[in-house]
């Protein structure tokens, strides 16, 4: 991208920023300085400069003794005033994690505990189950909407109970997930009623879709974003609050506390097309296992535990640990930074624990 152009979308982007109300969207909210960036350039405060080493992904971060919201331009496509809006939207989400952190918010997942989240056809089916109830409730139109956002958080307490019983209590990282992350899509979603009603309008329809997708059924951490955000729409359709202290310790959804409902059992045909599902995921994890063991032959066994890590790009098969992006791990004191493709073994039932790093075969 050329540097005038980065320049010009981040004054874009300030003048949209600029007329938001964020008290508007969560008590307290307020913006804060944010960076767009490529490879090697970025743009700050409206000047460029030089992409500091500690950028990485699109998130909040420390810099220059503030916390600020930094976007990567390298993979958006910046097509119309709509994708603007888009992404003025998603800034938004960036900068609510920089309130959350001011706020102290503790209700993070443990990301590499998520990895190892049972599957079964069962839990499949539940979660199809709830992506089908959540986008229904929060796009709902008919009469009575409240009564309806009521019956539909009752039938999911139902679902996340059964849930709950499969997983061991797993899916309490859901719902952390869906706290942190689905609460800063949902100050995006606001903030882009603002901006573009009718284009936040369209984006309840995408987090539909996305939900519907096979691929989230299995990608906990991504679909969180999705169910947290239709939960809070659905939450407040029924007239419950959603902004609340940011140092609570319960979840927003133990928050919510809402007693189960009457549910039906699942279907033969739930069952049926959650075991396809279960075994179309299974067949993929094996191919890319398969494609990095091909890879990765030369095998260091270390005695290392992992430090830091990007929670989109990392895939947890059996024992073995596939990173897409960064990750950091710390052998004898020294931290390590391992970038790009990457396969560790992970010591059996255990989050953090590396026993072999793989390298490629020269």
């Amino acid at each position: 991208m050329d540097d005038n152009r980065l320049k010009e979308i981040w004054q874009d982007l300030d003048k949209r920023l600029a007329d938001l109300d964020f008290e508007a969207i969560w008590p307290g909210f307020a913006p804060v300085d944010f960076a767009l960036y490529t490879s090697d350039v970025m743009c700050f405060r409206g000047e460029l400069a030089g992409k500091p080493d500690s950028f990485f992904g699109n998130t909040s971060v420390d810099y220059q003794g503030a916390r600020i919201a930094i976007w990567n331009l390298s993979g958006t496509k910046i097509e119309s005033p709509d994708s603007l809006d888009r992404l003025a939207a998603n800034l938004v989400h960036e900068m609510f994690h920089a309130f959350q952190h001011r706020e102290g918010e503790t209700r993070f997942a443990n990301d590499l505990e998520l990895l190892l989240y049972p599957q079964n056809e069962i839990l499949t089916a539940w979660t199809s189950r709830e992506s089908a109830i959540l986008p229904a409730s929060a796009l709902y139109r008919g009469q009575d909407p409240e009564k309806n956002a009521l019956q539909s958080l009752r039938s999911i307490a139902a679902v996340r109970a059964a849930k709950s019983q499969l997983s061991g209590g797993a899916t309490i990282n859901e719902l952390r997930v869906e706290t942190t992350e689905g609460l800063a899509e949902y100050a995006g979603y606001r903030g882009l009623c603002q901006i573009n009603s009718e284009l936040a309008a369209r984006q309840l329809f995408y987090y539909k879709d996305q939900l519907f997708e096979g691929d989230y059924l299995f990608d906990i951490r991504r679909r969180c974003y999705f169910s947290g955000i239709l939960l809070a729409i659905t939450a407040d359709k029924a007239g419950l609050p959603v902004p609340h202290p940011l140092q609570a310790k319960k979840t927003f959804w133990e928050l919510l506390d809402i007693s189960p409902g009457p549910i039906e059992p699942l279907s033969s045909q739930e069952l049926s097309l959650a075991a396809s599902l279960t075994a179309l995921e299974n067949e993929r994890r094996t191919t890319l296992l398969a494609g990095f063991q091909e890879r990765f032959q030369q095998k260091r066994p270390v005695q290392a535990r992992i430090v830091g890590y990007d929670p989109m790009n990392l895939t947890r098969i059996d024992d073995y640990l596939i990173s897409t992006h960064i990750l950091m791990i710390e052998e004898g004191g020294v931290t390590k930074t391992l970038m790009g493709d990457q396969l560790l073994l992970m010591k059996t039932e255990d989050e953090r624990q590396v026993e072999a790093v793989f390298f490629e075969t020269a």
